[in-house]
């Protein structure tokens, strides 16, 4: 996933704002991981994107999500959101996707960390193995990293986990960045409400 640039607008109205929240990723073009990366509730959560999930009939939503990165023309991506018991999980597609998600964001506020499903990461793994966003090797390493990180995190910190799915450009990785911030943080705040 590309270095995590900077956010602009302000989050509203999530117990969890107090809280930290450690990002990492895995980028399946080089098979790496990044992390924890520390962002906060501060940064961005999109006001319209939260009010189009608290809107949403069920526990899923599909819609565009704009993104604006100064410098750059704006992206139009599409999400498809997911509310799980104890996490929330989005698949991020770019505006002329036939090939699959760019990204997959998985969520868990720490309201839920206690509920967690003990498969959790082999779940999530095997989600986006299927979809072809991890090698056989990949997913391995993923799990057992991901694994690692709930069990080193305090339960007081919210947790994001991406896979790049190496369908997206790498030299326009801090757009997706950008978006992947954007809408985990909406996630969470829309998750945690649950």
């Amino acid at each position: 996933m590309g270095a995590m640039q900077p956010a602009r607008a302000q989050a509203h109205g999530s117990s969890v704002e107090e809280g930290r929240i450690q990002l990492y990723g895995w980028d399946s073009r080089t098979e790496s991981w990044n992390g924890p990366t520390g962002l906060s509730f501060s940064l961005r959560a999109s006001r319209r994107l939260v009010q189009a999930l608290r809107a949403a009939p069920g526990r899923s939503w599909y819609g565009p999500v704009n993104c604006n990165v100064p410098g750059e023309a704006p992206t139009r991506f599409f999400s498809l959101i997911h509310a799980l018991c104890d996490c929330a999980v989005a698949m991020i597609y770019c505006n002329d996707s036939r090939n699959g998600p760019v990204e997959i964001v998985t969520v868990v506020p720490p309201e839920l960390r206690a509920r967690m499903r003990p498969d959790f990461a082999f779940e999530f793994v095997a989600f986006a193995r299927f979809l072809g966003a991890l090698s056989e090797e990949g997913a391995l390493t993923v799990h057992d990293l991901i694994v690692a990180a709930i069990l080193e995190s305090p339960s007081s910190e919210a947790l994001v986990f991406c896979i790049s799915t190496g369908l997206w450009t790498s030299d326009l990785d801090h757009v997706l960045s950008c978006c992947v911030e954007k809408i985990a943080l909406s996630m969470l705040e829309w998750v945690a409400e649950r």
